[in-house]
């Protein structure tokens, strides 16, 4: 018998890269690996592909097959060849920070349920579904389309400002991995981030963070060049730094799409903040990328951390934006420096950071919302302060996970206390 005229759902992968590039190439060409020939042949016009993107777990939109599969060897991905096309037009198609993470249709799924193991389902493409499944996802994808963002994907770079290198003594912290950066990648080619990487970085303190090359991007103080702790330990290694150089690059060759990714990655990991700057400092692109993914995604709390008052100015307003601005007592005037540049979000509040052994002097903390001692160990009694002020990494004998649960420093309480 042959088939019926019923309508038939599949699942189609993609990664975001390989998705871009469809959509670059006019969104109606769908490919597959020679060996899916079969597969592919099997779909017939009026079929649904559900697109789903690999590594992020997220369904970007929905599209229908237009004619029979045919093999060409025009070059449209760069991951591949996918000579196996398929002819499509998207229905459907939800802007790439706005998809649908899979685990957001637990229970709605007849496969994704709490215990059992649903990655199988997955794995390939073109693969048949259940057509309540498929009707489910189109519904979510429907749903989110009406609440996605219309933001451009075309943003205006903050302008440019020359950076002096720096001579850093190689005798202290971070003057040794400054070093090792240059020397580590002086002859290795610059690399975009591949399509199965991450972009963030976790640490167990501070949760997952956007990090870049203290190298190529901080301006250190005295205090920043003894205690930074991004120098020592796992960010120092070659690897970290390597994928540090990494992000950096992606970021400056598409800070939208960095932005986008960073979105995606935050949904596929269930994550309630991200810190920016973990490591590193903020430069131009950077900036952008910071300002678009407050305006593309306002329910994503970001968190900004910075020393250098030129680019922190150039952060826009944002409820969900905020600008960390750490001091120490040697970089008292970047303060000044800071507000006399009349900073486009007033979302901001200053740190204070202690060199080893110091006991702050009260008149240092003037305006100051978050006190932090050299290795959260302090060095007076802490009477002295105001509690709100004390960060409770200073007084937590376990520090994993402090940030996520204080979350001062990005749901608006830090910005508020400075203000007053």
């Amino acid at each position: 018998m042959g088939r019926t005229s019923s309508v038939v759902s599949y699942l189609g992968l993609f990664t975001v890269e390989s998705w871009r590039e469809f959509r670059r190439h006019g969104g109606t060409v769908m490919g597959f690996t020679e060996k899916k020939r079969l597969a592919a042949a099997r779909l017939n016009p009026g079929d649904k592909i559900l697109c789903y993107l690999s590594k992020v777990s997220a369904f970007v939109g929905v599209m229908e097959v237009t004619g029979p599969s045919y093999f060409d060897t025009a070059k449209i991905w760069s991951d591949g060849l996918f000579p196996v096309r398929l002819p499509v037009r998207l229905i459907n198609e939800l802007p790439l920070a706005n998809a649908v993470p899979i685990r957001s249709l637990m229970g709605k799924l007849s496969f994704l349920k709490p215990g059992l193991g649903w990655t199988i389902h997955v794995r390939s493409s073109p693969r048949k579904w259940q057509e309540s499944d498929a009707a489910a996802v189109v519904a979510a994808v429907s749903a989110a389309k009406i609440g996605a963002s219309k933001v451009s994907s075309k943003i205006i770079l903050p302008n440019s400002l020359p950076r002096k290198a720096t001579k850093l003594p190689e005798s202290v912290r971070v003057g040794k991995i400054v070093r090792k950066t240059r020397e580590l990648l002086a002859s290795e080619k610059t690399e975009l981030l591949g399509s199965y990487e991450n972009v963030l970085s976790f640490n167990k303190v501070t949760g997952h963070s956007v990090n870049v090359p203290i190298a190529e991007t901080c301006k250190p103080t005295a205090v920043c060049m003894k205690t930074c702790y991004f120098a020592v330990g796992a960010p120092s290694w070659s690897n970290s730094l390597r994928h540090q150089r990494k992000v950096m690059a992606t970021m400056k060759t598409d800070p939208a799409a960095f932005a986008e990714r960073v979105a995606l990655e935050y949904d596929s990991l269930g994550l309630s903040f991200i810190r920016w700057n973990g490591g590193g400092d903020l430069f131009a692109e950077n900036v952008a990328a910071i300002n678009h993914l407050g305006k593309i995604r306002p329910d994503i709390p970001i968190w900004v951390v910075t020393r250098l008052p030129e680019w922190a100015s150039q952060i826009e307003q944002a409820p969900n934006v905020f600008v960390h601005f750490s001091l120490d007592k040697h970089s008292l005037d970047r303060r000044g420096d800071f507000l006399r540049l009349e900073p486009k979000s007033s979302n901001y509040f200053f740190s204070y950071q202690c060199d080893k052994d110091e006991v702050p002097n009260p008149s240092n903390l003037e305006n100051v919302a978050v006190l932090f001692f050299d290795s959260y160990k302090p060095t007076c009694d802490l009477k002295n302060y105001s509690a709100e002020v004390v960060c409770p990494l200073n007084l937590s004998s376990d520090i994993s996970d402090v940030c996520r649960k204080c979350r001062r420093c990005f749901n608006g309480a830090a910005v508020k206390f400075s203000k007053v």
